[in-house]
């Protein structure tokens, strides 16, 4: 089942009753016929139950266990895979194994690699280790390769360990996922005690980051014997180093997890990582290839998205701090490089030049340099309101910089008349942008400074700054933040500076606008920031195209044609921009992560 780049899997925990496969396969099949999903994942050994000991070794288990297989295979008609836990004989070893059904034909047997034996696990007690097995079977009248297998289909490609397999520091999964499976599933029977749900989740989140991959994971029930543990039904899905599914219930009841894996995600990030490309050439693991049958089927994702990826939503004061200590730090190394401590900066009263003051206050204060040197211009034209220019000066005082006032009213006016120019129109814009530019660029000739940019990443993205105005700086601080992130940014820092707190949630509070036109609201131009920083995340992180995008924002088309627009026509400002430090996981700069020719898209 596959739907826009989706996946849906469900990880199902039943009510195994050990010591009685045929019951445990009737199950499976009522389960399976209330699943909507592409792919189902039972627990390690959920034909027999895990617990049995030493009756793995009887003949009647065996027996029986081959029979329940049969008649799940008989009995199948879920339009999907369907991956389950089995003991399998072969020529007088036995194995713990996964197998994977489709419909009535199994399409592969993997044996558990690494068996462990200490603590409570004695599986080397009883079942042969699969390390050097790869050959290809009769087993129930089929012919089904048995060892390490990928599973391919038009869509995905997936692998299976199990259980311990994942724990040690030597796993099938590595192999499987270099072999090109974009998805692991892992049959478990680990049993609980404290803390160890964490551990789980950090080995896999782990393997999935380091992979580029997804992995759904499904442990054995209470029902299992309680004699000297207890298995507590765990479920996890994990894509690209996040937990995006998880359930421990306890149940004594079968349980379901389903989850949509994003499969488009993970194949942009392995076309995008030469880390993953030079290890596949690295991958010397002997596989067996096997095709499965993937169906393109609308469904419903259930998958929630964050409406503000940018902004921190754990761990705020650490992401807070580490923004800063970014900041700050690269700043500090460029003023120690050119030997200066002036810097100048324009100050309009909003959100990007308030974050951009307060980062550069905190540098100075870092370094112990006077905060005189830091010097605040304050440059109104007409359609400036009282509230950004009070603002702006409020700040800068309290902040205890030099602050400046410098009108273009003049500049402006004397500009229309050398080029005959009346309207109130983007050239009227954009004199005013470009002259603001001039004054701070004469005045870091003046003091021996540098003029710090306050332009944020999302800015930039739409190409929204005058090109030779303020496009242009010595140095882009606020480059590698988006405008959300900056709007967090001068919110917390409210918290944390008294003294402009007042200040600073009016600003958050004030629409946004360059003030190039009275009554300018950015907003009403662009649409929405958070939706533009949406839009923005999904292309860079994920590689969404334009219609998928659509996908997510049916109600904003309109802003998601504006943006893709706007982001590649105005490349070439991007092309010249100032350097500035990476702060998220990518960056717009042509000096960094971003490099685009700037007359091939439109």
């Amino acid at each position: 089942m596959y739907n826009n780049g989706f996946i849906k899997v469900a990880v199902v925990t039943p009510s195994v009753k050990v010591s009685r496969p045929m019951e445990n396969a009737i199950e499976m099949i009522e389960i399976l016929n209330e699943i909507e999903a592409g792919m189902v994942l039972f627990p390690e050994l959920s034909i027999t139950g895990y617990s049995l000991e030493d009756m793995f070794y009887h003949t009647s288990i065996m027996k029986k266990s081959e029979e329940a297989i049969k008649y799940f295979l008989d009995n199948n008609t879920f339009d999907g895979v369907v991956v389950f836990g089995a003991p399998f004989e072969y020529k007088g070893m036995l194995y713990n194994v996964a197998m994977v059904a489709e419909q009535g034909k199994l399409l592969g047997i993997i044996p558990k690699m690494f068996l462990p034996h200490t603590g409570e696990f004695y599986e080397k007690r009883w079942f042969a280790d699969g390390v050097d097995v790869q050959f290809e079977i009769e087993f129930l009248g089929q012919s089904v390769p048995f060892g390490s297998i990928v599973f391919n289909s038009d869509h995905y490609s997936f692998g299976v360990e199990v259980c311990a397999d994942m724990w040690g520091p030597l796993n099938p999964s590595a192999n499987l996922y270099l072999s090109g499976a974009e998805v692991m599933l892992n049959l478990s029977a680990s049993n609980e005690f404290i803390n160890k749900t964490e551990s789980r989740k950090l080995l896999i989140n782990a393997s999935t980051f380091r992979h580029k991959g997804a992995y759904i994971y499904c442990s054995a029930g209470v029902n299992e014997s309680t004699g000297a543990n207890v298995f507590g039904g765990d479920k996890i899905v994990s894509e690209m180093g996040a937990i995006i599914a998880h359930k421990q219930d306890f149940s004594f009841d079968a349980e379901v997890l389903y989850a949509d894996i994003d499969i488009a995600y993970l194949k942009h990030v392995r076309r995008s990582n030469g880390w993953f490309k030079d290890a596949r050439k690295r991958n010397k693991m002997n596989v067996f290839e096997v095709d499965f049958t993937s169906n393109e089927i609308e469904f419903e994702i259930n998958r929630k998205f964050d409406k503000t990826p940018f902004v921190p939503k754990n761990n705020i004061k650490e992401a807070f701090d580490q923004i800063t200590s970014i900041q700050t730090s690269a700043l500090l190394r460029r003023l120690k490089h050119i030997n200066t401590q002036k810097t100048i900066v324009g100050l309009s009263g909003g959100l990007d030049s308030t974050l951009a003051l307060i980062q550069m206050v905190k540098t100075y204060e870092r370094a112990n340099y006077d905060l005189k040197g830091i010097i605040a211009v304050s440059m109104p034209s007409y359609p400036t309101s009282d509230r950004t220019k009070n603002n702006a000066k409020k700040l800068a005082k309290q902040l205890g910089v030099t602050f400046m006032e410098k009108p273009i009213h003049d500049i402006v006016d004397s500009q229309m008349l050398i080029i005959d120019h009346e309207k109130k129109d983007v050239t009227y814009e954009n004199i005013q942008a470009r002259a603001r530019t001039n004054i701070l660029l004469n005045l870091a000739n003046k003091h021996n400074g540098i003029v710090i940019g306050t332009g944020d990443m999302t800015e930039t993205a739409l190409g929204w700054c005058t090109y030779g105005g303020d496009q242009f700086a010595h140095y882009g601080l606020n480059a590698g933040i988006p405008k959300t992130l900056v709007r967090f940014m001068v919110k917390e820092y409210a918290n944390y500076l008294p003294e402009v707190k007042d200040c600073l949630i009016d600003i958050v509070n004030t629409p946004i606008s360059p003030e190039l036109l009275p009554d300018q609201v950015t907003e009403d131009t662009i649409g929405s920031y958070e939706i533009n920083d949406f839009i923005m995340y999904r292309y860079l992180k994920f590689g969404d195209s334009i219609e998928r995008i659509k996908t997510f924002l049916p109600d904003s088309e309109e802003i998601v044609d504006n943006f893709f627009r706007r982001f590649y026509k105005n490349q070439f400002k991007r092309n010249t921009m100032p350097e500035g430090p990476k702060v998220i996981f990518t960056s717009l700069s042509s000096h960094s992560d971003f490099r685009i020719a700037s007359d091939v898209f439109k």
